[in-house]
């Protein structure tokens, strides 16, 4: 199989998110295009810090319309109530994949009770026929979310296939996202399907290679398309190599991004605001799952 290059790498840069939380953003930065990384919308990554008790101020209260939207957490903890009447604590290991569809509004981490917290937020766009489907959750319990681990390290199967083991959720767009971690020095390839042309890998530890190009934390790194199977090597350094992979098969649908809002129209943007105003935005309960 034919093993991917690395055709961009730039540092993801700094912004603040929610209620002023810090983040690094690499998929959705100005560095790319929606088209580049398609279906993948957004990657941010909330770097390890420790907070005071009450100092981490969350995501309040805010509607989402159109996106999967996918919590993962590394170390801490952070709580979530949504508009179905759902509420839990997700703990380091647990993920969270929400299909908001046709609307859901949710409260994420406020009344952080502190300590370490270390994640990752992804946004993945929704094919124009499912954006108005009933929303639904999966909470993922980390026992829950298949490992694999070799001589080279582990790998936490979030969604997709990694060395024959396949994730419990399978969301509507085809794609993986899988969290790495390299020992010193140990390397690994790692298959992808034919027509998954999309991949991109977030480092949040370590340094290594990808292929012939060199990464370290805080890097993403764009790897060339391919329609045709193939496989993406790396390597890690002295230190180790823990990054996010991301690969997926491209909607080529138009996108139209307004804050929390992802559709395929203007007018669709803009039934998103009257919706809300009008109090109509919630259109089906949806469903809740915890794995």
């Amino acid at each position: 199989l034919r093993s991917r290059r690395v055709r961009k790498k730039f540092a993801a840069p700094m912004q603040r998110e929610g209620a002023g939380f810090v983040i690094r953003r690499s998929v959705g930065s100005h560095q790319v295009t929606t088209a580049e990384t398609d279906p993948f919308l957004m990657l941010d990554e909330l770097p390890l810090k420790e907070f005071a008790p009450g100092e981490f101020p969350g995501a309040p209260w805010h509607p989402h319309r159109g996106m999967d939207t996918v919590m993962y957490v590394k170390q801490g903890q952070g709580s979530h109530e949504d508009s179905m009447g759902n509420k839990g604590t997700l703990y380091a290991g647990d993920a969270q994949w929400m299909t908001a569809a046709s609307g859901i509004q949710h409260n994420e981490g406020t009344n952080h009770p502190g300590g370490p917290m270390h994640g990752f937020q992804m946004w993945i766009n929704l094919p124009a026929a499912h954006k108005m489907d009933p929303p639904s959750y999966n909470d993922i319990s980390s026992s829950a979310i298949p490992k694999v681990t070799k001589d080279w390290g582990t790998a936490a199967v979030i969604a997709g296939v990694v060395d024959g083991v396949r994730a419990p959720v399978q969301p509507i767009c085809d794609v993986q996202y899988v969290d790495f971690e390299l020992r010193a020095g140990k390397a690994f390839e790692h298959a992808l399907p034919a027509g998954m042309e999309t991949c991109v890998a977030h480092v949040y530890r370590g340094s290594g290679t990808f292929g012939d190009t060199q990464g370290k934390d805080g890097d993403c790194l764009l790897f060339e398309p391919t329609a045709a199977e193939s496989t993406v090597a790396f390597e890690a350094g002295p230190d180790g190599l823990d990054f996010i992979l991301m690969a997926g098969r491209p909607l080529r649908e138009p996108v139209v991004w307004h804050g929390p809002f992802v559709m395929n129209t203007r007018d669709e943007i803009q039934q998103c605001f009257k919706d809300l105003q009008a109090g109509t935005f919630i259109k089906s309960k949806g469903a809740y799952r915890r794995l």
